[in-house]
């Protein structure tokens, strides 16, 4: 099916179609290529949203913390390590796509569906790896930048929970096609809103409420593996 009913596919990246968080990915490499070899610089900016994170911290408060991390930041330069980065990876075969919904990806195109990127990372990372997958459009997290060009620490537009669910309903107005007839795919329960208000969610991976309301609402379920030869990227 094509045109304007095709159904849509809404699929989260981080831990849903790669194993990795990246935006932390790309810091890593940032802080690397100015000289972090020991990569201490990079613990001490991580360190403590690691810590909130392991005490349960809201994804959305974690984010805030990154992005303070990295205020005054040129943007632009961060939007082209981005894709130097991406590409050092692919060409050395170490992106970390998970091998499941990578096939569920294909599958969709193949159909003809149209291809939504929803995540919570920033365009830095994301966009790259979009223009790679042939995903039609991404909706993300879009930090605050200066009248000089440089991160402000803030957040101009956040990308989680509701806000997410909010994007995907927005997309299937505008594209015309019946929430019954769409799909969504993700790892974490932040993302419950949207997998709730499509006709096909499925979930990525056994986190415990995931799980849990999968297993209640028939939900379909993917396993987390990694493609052949393919290893985590680690925070």
């Amino acid at each position: 099916m094509t045109g304007a009913l095709s159904p849509v596919a809404f699929f989260d990246v981080d831990e849903t179609l790669v194993a990795m968080k990246s935006p932390f990915a790309l810091l890593r490499h940032r802080l690397r290529e100015q000289g972090d070899l020991d990569g201490s610089v990079y613990r001490s900016k991580v360190g403590p949203i690691r810590e909130f994170a392991a005490r349960g911290g809201a994804p959305a408060e974690a984010s805030a913390m990154f992005y303070r991390a990295v205020a005054g930041v040129r943007w632009s330069e961060l939007l082209d390590q981005g894709r130097a980065w991406y590409s050092e990876l692919r060409e050395r075969g170490e992106i970390p796509f998970l091998a499941a919904p990578l096939r569920e990806l294909i599958r969709h195109q193949r159909q003809g569906h149209f291809t939504v990127a929803v995540s919570g990372a920033w365009p830095a990372s994301l966009r790259p790896m979009a223009e790679d997958l042939g995903i039609d459009l991404v909706l993300c997290t879009e930090p605050e930048v200066d009248g000089n060009g440089l991160l402000t620490g803030r957040i101009a537009r956040a990308m989680f929970g509701p806000a997410k669910a909010a994007a995907v309903r927005t997309v299937i107005a505008e594209r015309g096609v019946a929430e019954e007839a769409c799909f969504a795919y993700a790892d974490d329960p932040s993302d419950l809103d949207m997998l709730r208000l499509v006709g096909w969610p499925t979930v990525v991976g056994d986190h415990p409420v995931l799980a849990g309301v999968a297993a209640e609402r028939g939900w379909r379920m993917l396993p987390n593996a990694l493609v052949p030869g393919a290893n985590r990227i680690p925070v």
